[in-house]
């Protein structure tokens, strides 16, 4: 626990003669002329031997906020884990922490930088301020608890605070300006930032629209480091560090007041005020030009219309065309179409989908990027010929999962479930609301949150990745040399959250990077996960049960579930099948062929569709494999859904490393045709070999020859080092594949179903079978099939 406050902290550098200073503020006050008042800023200000900078092209600048892991140069440690950097003016910021609710810093001369995975692609980093610092606040709460102090309850220094206490409820848009929304101990709070100029000097200002409440509210406003505070004698407050002095005041009729505490300055608010509307101004500058402050403070407090909505800030559109059979299936029964994604826009934003839904109507799909954009596009009908993408929302930080829920879009990101809203129905969010920000997320680069789906009962699922050695592998893991941040609680999650985004539930735990998750309608769930500590290679989970542990130990495991580890339902080799698996869905119905009710598993790393084929055994368990849909995609396949009206699968991914995807992102359609499928289609172990059933009918003779099958098997060692090389079964410490002895095939009466006989069957970790065989009217079927095997039953 956190029980630092601002009462208790103090900097060692006073500056000397601080009465001198004083007297000589207060004299100047009031006596200088002040300039005119603008709203404009320019100019940039750099710090340090290598100072933070900003890469071209990578942030947003028609956005007024971005959402990222931010730091300021101070005080100590001030990080805001979810922090939104604020762009007030072109040439003036502020970061807000939505966990601690607390202004962490005011800044000129920039905005933020742009080191860290989701802007260049740096391991072990991530963005922060860059310019001049003019006030901070430390890494405590904004709000003081019921008893007016300043300490952190949480166990862990890692998500929000008790929402008894305090909740952060949504950002506001409009135009250039935002309106920041909360709630704290039941009062309803409405803060819009802002700045005013006085060439050369800027205030920032920071207008509060608060309720009547049962309690005290009392907030930290500022700190400067080295200061010496008092009060004034105009009733504001001053903070001085040499020749400068920091001014902090309040505009506007309310009985609220500023007071000194030590190293900085709080904001009482009576319980029981009457609802007002007043502002806080911070001034930073020479002494000699105090006296400028009083023009800051002498206008009227004026907060936005912000739940009218604002204007359009993307009104271009972006027009593409798809293209149609971009891949065929060799029967000619499965092809894709390519969905031209808007890569060459006027902003020029990069593109890179982590994710996506369809709304009702079917015409139109919603896409969330790493980068931080939503967008939809419209034109989904068979041709594609004219596909219109339009800017929704933007500043988001990294969303790689998204839903649809009555035409709602919801993403998950790092920070929080989001919910957006568009008041004027212009296609724009105006308000991103939190619906649920309980995960907790730590300085890593490695803590990305993956995929966003729901089940037929409303119930919201996304997993989290682990900072344990992020080396190699898949998405997100690269360079295990670099720091991947602190393990919590959360690392390496699956979470459930409530239709009314109330309810915050861990229910399984043991994952590394589980880059996408499947949910059934029913709600049952599956994961994948990548090659790393505890990962040998590539699974497919099968979520028995809620507490099911996945087997990826980390600091913050408890002992007892080391044996608890509950095996995949099956593995994929890394060297052939998959590296970095994406998430799962389940065929609906037969609109989209013969595979009904079957699962289907998406590779980022391989960029293919796998078809799934599993076993329930006596225990209950599963135990299967996967053959892989003959398809090409225009990038890696990460998300999948299956449309609203015509049935047919339409596949997103991105590509950032370690994939081998063609472009940084693509949209496809898998579209089946009404041509006859030539495919195996379920799988199953039996004593003495292995079942394999088929779409068609097979002629005997080529089923009947065990000359036509072939088939090695091998095991992985799951360890605490990175991945596994593959073993031989006959002889543990050999690295390699065994063989199989193929004894004999049988053709089974319904023509459709082979069992292969092979000679010492026994659980595997992985086992391969080729095949090339022909359907009964002469197609060829030629396939390999990989699979785990878990038990042989019983005769």
């Amino acid at each position: 626990m956190h029980h630092s406050s601002i009462a208790s902290r103090c900097y060692c550098h006073r500056a000397a003669a601080p009465a001198l200073r004083f007297a000589r503020a207060l004299i100047l006050i009031g006596l200088l002329a002040a300039c005119s008042l603008i709203v404009d800023g320019g100019g940039s200000v750099a710090h340090g031997a290598n100072p933070p900078r900003e890469r071209p092209g990578l942030l947003d600048h028609s956005s007024p906020f971005q959402g990222a892991c931010l730091s300021a140069s101070w005080p100590t440690n001030n990080v805001a884990l979810k922090g939104l950097a604020l762009r007030l003016t072109p040439d003036a910021s502020m970061l807000f922490d939505t966990d601690l609710l607390r202004m962490a810093a005011g800044w000129t001369g920039g905005f933020i930088s742009t080191h860290g995975v989701a802007f260049d692609g740096a391991h072990g980093s991530h963005p922060e301020i860059i310019g001049e610092q003019h006030f901070g606040l430390p890494q405590i709460p904004g709000w003081a608890n019921a008893k007016g102090e300043f300490v952190d309850p949480r166990a862990e220094p890692f998500g929000p605070l008790p929402h008894d206490w305090c909740r952060w409820d949504g950002l506001y848009l409009n135009g250039p300006h935002t309106v920041l929304s909360y709630t704290v101990h039941g009062t309803k709070i409405y803060e819009q930032p802002g700045v005013r100029v006085a060439e050369p000097h800027t205030a920032f200002v920071r207008t509060f629209k608060i309720g009547s409440s049962p309690v005290d509210l009392t907030a930290l406003i500022c700190e400067v480091e080295g200061a010496t505070v008092s009060r004034l004698k105009d009733g504001n407050i001053g903070l001085m560090v040499g020749t400068n002095i920091t001014i902090v005041g309040l505009a506007g009729r309310t009985s609220a007041r500023l007071e000194v505490r030590d190293s900085g300055v709080r904001l009482k608010v009576p319980k029981g005020d009457p609802a007002t509307l007043f502002s806080v101004v911070l001034w930073r500058g020479p002494v000699e030009q105090a006296g400028l402050f009083a023009q800051f403070t002498n206008q009227p407090p004026e907060m936005l219309d912000f739940a009218a909505g604002g204007p359009l800030r993307w009104p271009e559109t972006v027009v593409t065309k798809g293209v149609l059979n971009t891949s065929v299936t060799p029967d000619g029964a499965y092809a894709t179409d390519s969905i031209t994604a808007p890569t060459d826009n006027p902003w020029k934003r990069r593109v890179r989908f982590g994710g996506f839904d369809f709304f009702a109507d079917g015409n139109r799909a919603a896409f969330c990027t790493h980068d931080g954009d939503i967008w939809i596009v419209s034109g989904l009908n068979d041709s594609l010929e004219r596909l219109e993408w339009r800017r929704f929302a933007s500043g988001l930080y990294e969303p790689l999962g998204l839903v649809v829920v009555n035409d709602v879009i919801y993403t998950s990101g790092r920070d929080q479930i989001t919910r957006f809203r568009d008041f004027n129905r212009d296609g724009e969010a105006d308000y991103y609301e939190n619906f649920n920000n309980q995960v907790m997320s730590t300085e890593g680069f490695h803590e990305f949150v993956f995929d966003l789906q729901t089940d037929q009962a409303g119930n919201f699922y996304f997993a989290k990745a682990s900072p344990v050695n992020a080396g190699g592998g898949g998405f997100g893991n690269q360079n295990a040399s670099r720091g991947n941040g602190t393990v919590c609680s959360h690392s390496g999650a699956l979470f459930k959250v409530s239709p009314d985004g109330k309810t915050f539930a861990i229910i399984a735990t043991g994952f590394r990077a589980p880059t996408g998750i499947g949910v059934r309608a029913d709600g049952q769930i599956t994961t994948s996960d990548n090659e790393g500590t505890w990962v040998p290679t590539t699974p497919i989970n099968w979520i028995y049960e809620p507490g099911q542990f996945c087997g990826v130990i980390h600091s913050r495991t408890p002992k007892e579930k080391y044996d608890q580890w509950v095996p995949p339902l099956c593995w994929l080799s890394k060297q052939d099948y998959d590296n970095s698996g994406g998430g799962q869905i389940w065929v609906p119905n037969d609109k989209w062929g013969p595979f009904a009710g079957s699962m289907l598993h998406e590779s980022y790393g391989r960029s293919s569709l796998f078809l799934v084929m599993d076993q329930v055994l006596a225990d209950g368990r599963r135990q299967g494999g996967v053959v892989r849909l003959p398809l090409k995609f225009t990038s890696s396949v990460m998300r999948a859904r299956f449309h609203p009206k015509d049935g047919q699968l339409y596949v997103a991914g991105l590509s950032e490393w370690q994939s081998n995807a063609g472009k940084i992102t693509g949209f496809d359609r898998v579209r089946y045709t009404g041509k006859p499928v030539y495919s195996v289609r379920g799988l199953k172990v039996v004593p003495g070999g292995v079942e394999l059933s088929f779409t068609q009918p097979l002629e005997p003779a080529t089923a009947n020859d065990a000359q036509n099958f072939s088939g090695k098997r091998w095991n992985y060692e799951r360890a605490e080092h990175y991945g596994s090389p593959e073993f031989s079964i006959s002889d543990p410490k050999k690295r390699g594949r065994d063989v199989l002895t193929i004894t004999a095939t049988r053709l089974g009466a319904d023509g459709r179903t082979v069992f292969v006989a092979i000679d010492d069957l026994k659980p595997v970790m992985q086992q391969s079978l080729k095949f090339n065989l022909k359907a009964a009217d002469g197609t060829v079927i030629a396939q390999e099939v990989q699979h785990t095997i878990h038990d042989v039953p019983a005769r």
